[in-house]
């Protein structure tokens, strides 16, 4: 039986006319976070719409990876020291999606 996994999908949403200097921060973080041990998957995505509003997907091992996440020095350094305050807002949603059954 496979085990849950934290799933995370978190929507940031630059000031106005921000979105560009998100990229090269969250590729960074992006990157950064991928080498984590409890991480599975990390991308985010650029809306065609709204060029200051991402949506990032997250994937950890266990309940405690998005908080073991938020602690490690790149976010504290690129999530809070530069990307957070170039935002409007943040909604951050996390679910346990259960592992396969079969």
């Amino acid at each position: 039986m496979a085990h849950a996994y934290l799933q995370v999908i978190a929507n940031y949403f630059a000031k106005p006319g921000n979105g560009d200097a998100l990229i090269e921060p969250l590729t960074e973080l992006a990157a950064a976070t991928r080498a984590e041990p409890k991480n599975l998957y990390y991308e985010f995505f650029r809306s065609p719409l709204n060029p200051d509003h991402f949506v990032i997907l997250e994937q950890y091992s266990d309940a405690d990876g998005l908080a073991e996440h938020r602690d490690t020095e790149h976010f504290q350094r690129l999530g809070f020291g530069t990307i957070i305050p170039l935002l409007d807002r943040r909604e951050v949603s996390s679910h346990m999606v259960p592992g396969d059954t079969a």
